[in-house]
């Protein structure tokens, strides 16, 4: 038969959580073996620190509804189980403490228990011959005795140990060799560990092997006792009390009714069946009975009671409400269920109240629930007409539910306890994306504000502070606001950090909203959180960052402006952050500018040799020129002098200082040249004379074409050759200078000595202006190259 399933206790996030695996043969007829063959390769993973210590070999087709069961081998080669929990479960961290001491031949060994990637996960040793299913059904009295007395001896080592199973079924009895018979306890998914003998917690997942008292909560070594008993009867008669049944149905049975054992033709094994079968937890069989049994006496067996033979107490009703897998007349007991499961009960009662051809049937029924209570009229009218039947949010409602229903609970609100000393812990979760309640909590922090639900929540007893916490939460929120929108108006950069208490799409999630419910229900302790929160906000801007130390210098002890100093640190460091990488750049580009200028350096300096050398062979021609233009100077002194008639003039005498003075001229030019190429290296090849002379003779050139071309156009618009007037302007000159050559000739040797000291001087005052420009040219060619880097 198919298992009936209830609420799980293993915890479990906000949204579902849906497997990524192959479908698993655990529902196919007939599959009863853990292994199931040879198994389809796995697409579950295991997290990284065990995919590195073990070798997954598939998976077991027997999958757990929170977890997912991998069969590996470790480097010994000994085969081995790894339950990984999926996302949103989580073990019990007490239980886990505890699994590993237990030394039992009938409780499967747990090896390694811890976290990894997000999720929990066991390591146990592997039981390949499947689950107690296998041995079939009906069996024989004395096989099913020891079944008995295996399970027996397991329950009684979990129970010394403190741990209630509180899910024990075939399904979790695996049979480690059939011939003899060997059994062992698993899959501690639900288990809890108790400190007294009675605890209370959400049922059990599994209703056909659920004790009665889980309905409501209660967890107690009694629980396990009872599961057992309806293994033993299902063993004996081959089918559950329950076959058939839906969940509801199941749920009435185990509320109001025994569990007829008759069927079972075995005396001893009736016995057995009916002790642990008691409806009473404190008087159904444990240990020591089962252990008499066992030793072949036979314990008494409670006589059974009606349920509900009792009068109704305060509180109750005749009628009952359904929610979560079972029934309620009890309010204070509905509300505690309510509570542990608030995002069922607010979507179940009023996520739709109405439908097109009227009320819905849930909320019928908890209409016609609350109906039959007659101690409170007045306030039960006012619950119904004002709050449940308005436009609030299912959550709301679901809210004013909880306070009527048992007032005396402490404040909850989707599932959260709202007492004013857990404000500061609220506002931290809203702050921690990562926690597993932020969702939540930032949902909640929201609906208190915009619904002002503290007042409600003061309804409960021993609240009333939280009037006045609601009182001084709104002074704080119209505080912050006027802050916030003069310091927007001050810190263009981090506007955006400082937006009002829990404006929509700004204060997302309502973290100053939080903070200001925090600060609000618990000053002192809050003011300290934040003031140790900005002193940790001002260590993180590591360097000054102007408007930031203006912020943080002038907070005080505010503890609105310490707020401030804390929302807009992550900007402050984002900002120094920015300046660091922007200073690591430059100087990574400062440094890559400098070798570049280092390589150019180099290339220049070592054409030093070559340049030198160039500039030299550069003046060879001025020797010629000042050598051999003084001596053509005296020659056409001594023949215009002997032209004229006159003695001829006797130039022998200048003859040897003439050549002095051009010699001294070239070595002057001479120095100038290879002084400059020494310093400009390979850069004088760039800023010799045939550079601009090259420049010189493109440019002639260029205007001799333009002209030529110019002329031509002339020509052929007019048809004109105008050869008179290029005659003219040609012969001009020429006629000019003819006249002007004997007084020229007259005084040559003058200008030639001026020429032999005037342009040496010149050449030295041009190589002077050629350095200062080619230091200016290089400055800002090693600036460029550097990055502007002095």
């Amino acid at each position: 038969m198919a298992d009936i399933e209830g609420p799980s206790e293993t915890r479990r996030e906000e949204y579902e959580t849906r497997r990524d695996t192959v479908p698993s043969q655990r529902d196919a007829p007939g599959v009863t073996r853990r292994d199931g063959g040879v198994p389809a390769p796995s697409l579950v993973r295991l997290p990284a620190d065990l995919a590195d210590r073990f070798t997954v070999l598939g998976e077991l087709p027997a999958q757990g509804a929170e977890s997912d069961l991998l069969r590996v081998q470790d480097d010994t080669g000994a085969e081995l189980v790894v339950k990984i929990f999926r996302r949103g479960f989580t073990a019990d961290r007490s239980v886990w403490q505890k699994l590993p001491t237990l030394d039992s031949p009938h409780v499967v060994r747990i090896l390694e228990t811890g976290h990894a990637e997000g999720r929990d996960y066991e390591v146990m040793e592997y039981v390949p011959a499947g689950n107690l299913r296998i041995l079939g059904s009906p069996l024989p009295p004395a096989l099913v005795a020891e079944v008995v007395a295996q399970l027996a001896g397991g329950l009684e080592r979990l129970h010394a140990a403190g741990i209630v199973h509180r899910d024990l079924k075939p399904e979790n009895i695996l049979v480690r060799s059939t011939a003899p018979l060997r059994l062992a306890i698993t899959d501690f998914g639900l288990s809890r560990v108790i400190e007294q003998s009675v605890v209370f917690a959400s049922s059990s997942r599994t209703l056909a092997y659920a004790a009665p008292e889980s309905l409501s909560g209660q967890v107690s070594p009694a629980r396990d006792w009872w599961s057992l008993g309806i293994i033993v009867r299902e063993l004996l008669t081959g089918r559950t009390p329950f076959a058939g049944m839906s969940e509801t149905a199941v749920v009435d049975h185990l509320a109001t009714r025994t569990i007829d054992c008759d069927d079972i033709a075995d005396p001893r094994m009736r016995l057995v069946a009916q002790g642990l079968l008691t409806r009473d937890p404190r008087r159904r069989w444990g240990v020591a009975e089962v252990g008499r049994w066992l030793d072949g006496e036979n314990p008494a067996v409670a006589a059974p009671t009606p349920p509900n033979a009792s009068p109704l107490a305060a509180g109750t009703t005749a009628g009952a409400i359904a929610f979560g897998g079972r029934t309620y007349t009890d309010r204070a007991e509905f509300a505690r269920a309510v509570v542990a499961d608030w995002e069922s009960a607010a979507r179940y009662f009023f996520g739709t109240m109405y439908t097109p051809v009227g009320p819905s049937e849930a909320w019928q029924a908890l209409r016609g629930w609350l109906n039959g209570f007659d101690d409170d009229p007045e306030g039960r009218i006012r619950l119904i007409d004002q709050h449940l039947t308005g436009d609030a949010p299912p959550d709301v409602k679901l809210l004013h539910l909880l306070r009527w229903s048992d007032p005396t609970l402490e404040p909850h609100f989707l599932g959260l306890r709202m007492l004013p000393e857990d404000l500061p812990v609220l506002a931290a979760i809203v702050d921690d994306e990562r926690h597993p309640d932020h969702r939540t909590a930032a949902r909640a922090v929201r609906a208190l504000w915009e619904h002002r639900l503290p007042p409600v929540l003061a309804g409960f007893s021993g609240t009333e502070e939280l009037v006045a916490v609601d009182h001084r939460w709104r002074g704080l929120v119209t505080a912050w606001n006027r802050q916030a929108e003069w310091l927007r108006s001050q810190l263009h950069r981090s506007a955006n950090r400082l937006p009002d208490a829990g404006a929509v799409g700004l204060d997302e999630p309502p973290a100053v909203l939080a903070a200001l419910l925090a600060l609000a229900g618990r000053p002192e302790e809050a003011q300290e959180s934040l003031a140790g929160a900005a002193g940790r906000a001002r260590d993180s801007v590591r360097e000054p960052v102007p408007w930031f130390s203006w912020l943080s210098d002038q907070a005080g002890d505010d503890p609105l402006r310490l707020l401030a100093v804390v929302r807009t640190a992550p900007d402050a460091a984002l900002e120094v952050e920015a300046a660091a990488r922007h200073r690591f750049e430059t100087e990574q580009r400062s440094a890559e500018g400098h070798r570049r200028w280092e390589q150019l350096e180099r290339h220049r300096l070592a054409g030093r040799r070559s340049a030198m050398i160039r500039a030299a062979l550069w003046t060879l021609p001025l020797a010629v020129l000042w050598i051999g233009g003084s001596q053509v100077i005296l020659g056409i002194v001594r023949l215009a002098s002997s032209e004229r008639g006159s003695q001829a003039v006797d130039t022998s005498g200048f003859t040897v200082p003439f050549l002095l003075i051009g010699v001294f001229a070239w070595l002057i030019d001479t120095g100038a040249e290879v002084f400059i190429a020494s310093r400009l290296g390979a850069d004088y090849l760039n800023s010799g004379p045939w550079g601009p002379l090259a420049k010189f003779f493109g440019s002639t050139s260029r205007a001799l074409s333009g002209a030529s071309q110019a002329v031509s156009r002339r020509n052929r618009r007019t048809s004109n050759r105008g050869c008179g007037v290029v005659v003219l302007i040609c012969v001009l000159p020429l006629l000019m200078i003819l006249i002007l050559i004997p007084a020229l000739i007259a005084v040559s040797w003058l200008l030639w000595l001026a020429a032999l000291v005037m342009v040496p001087l010149a050449h030295l005052v041009v190589t002077g202006m050629r350095m200062q420009r080619w230091r200016q040219g290089h400055e800002q060619a090693r600036q460029q190259t550097v990055g502007g880097r002095l």
